[in-house]
């Protein structure tokens, strides 16, 4: 059996203190998103000023509401089937 090495590669040598990454939804941890895509007066299709998370759809303003999960809007109601 060869013995332990300190410098074998470790999955939480690198970033310890940091147990998640920066660049995901505060609430539900999803890693992506998407601008909103919607019909303007004239029912053209047009990028809104706002994202959708891929993951929970809440609907935000800027990357920083939905990275830090709060003052997001609640998810959309399940559409019926």
């Amino acid at each position: 059996m060869l013995p332990k090495s300190p410098l074998l590669y470790t999955p939480f040598a690198m970033h310890a203190d940091q147990p998640a990454p920066v660049n995901r939804c505060g609430y539900c941890g999803a890693a992506s998103y998407r601008p909103v895509v919607e019909r303007d007066a004239a029912g053209a299709m047009r990028y809104a000023a706002r994202l959708v998370c891929s993951g929970c759809s809440r609907e935000f303003t800027d990357l920083s509401t939905w990275r830090l999960g709060s003052h997001g809007a609640p998810p959309p109601a399940a559409a019926a089937v």
